[in-house]
């Protein structure tokens, strides 16, 4: 089950409406100090300048107009917090893509990411593929697409493979954390330039994600950077 498989199974949980009705009023949302003031239910709009400069250079289809944020998902690394907002098209639903900013001192990275692939492994070998300690390609030097294009891995310089990121997500579906769930990540960016000289470049992320109903798969999403100035945030 994906992400967004997930994000559907838990909006369906039922809840007691009585105690919600009674309690959120005594409990401060999570969405209300958010970057760009972007909460759960807000419409944005974002930037199609980069997709009308580099066309299909880019992997991922241009964003719609206007996309609704129908979740939201959490990451700590320590100081800094990955937020990430999921949206989806206002026109249609079906489209959805990833609004993914890094807080530190101040939003230090954002970038806009879409589901590629995703890869369910049946068996032992079919992990180890993935995920083995020792030939893993999640980890590895370098990622192959299946158009042929080649991503150098942008996190860590050490020779040969190393270990993915281990990442816990928390994720929210309404703004006092009534509906949620966990997905572990273990994750490795990898990126190639489109445009080295105006600095514009192309990320995959790949994840194996293991959900809290014990699924798990290989995510595989391709990302582009954006700047936070271009996203309008409508209410």
């Amino acid at each position: 089950m994906g992400l967004f498989n997930t994000l559907t199974a838990v909006a369906k949980k039922k809840l007691d409406t009585t105690k919600e009705r009674l309690t959120k009023g005594k409990r401060e949302a999570i969405d209300t100090s958010l970057p760009l003031q972007i909460h759960i239910g807000s419409r944005i709009a974002l930037d199609q300048t980069p997709f009308l400069i580099h066309g299909t250079a880019i992997t991922q289809a241009p964003p719609a107009p206007e996309c609704l944020v129908f979740a939201y998902g959490q990451i700590s690394l320590g100081e800094a917090l990955v937020h990430r907002f999921y949206l989806e098209s206002c026109t249609n639903p079906e489209e959805k893509s990833v609004l993914q900013m890094v807080e530190g001192d101040g939003i230090e990275e954002c970038r806009l990411f879409a589901a590629l692939d995703e890869v369910y492994p049946e068996s032992p070998e079919d992990w180890e593929f993935w995920i083995g300690d020792e030939e893993g390609y999640i980890g590895l030097p370098q990622f192959e697409d299946k158009k042929g294009h080649s991503y150098d891995r942008v996190w860590g310089d050490e020779p040969g493979r190393i270990v993915p990121a281990e990442l816990n997500e928390t994720l929210y579906l309404d703004s006092f954390g009534d509906k949620k769930a966990t997905v572990d990540h273990a994750s490795m960016l990898y990126g190639r330039w489109i445009d080295e000289e105006a600095e514009m470049a192309e990320y995959i992320l790949i994840s194996r994600e293991a959900h809290t109903d014990d699924s798990a798969l290989i995510q595989i999403s391709t990302g582009i950077d954006i700047f936070p100035e271009s996203i309008t945030v409508k209410y």
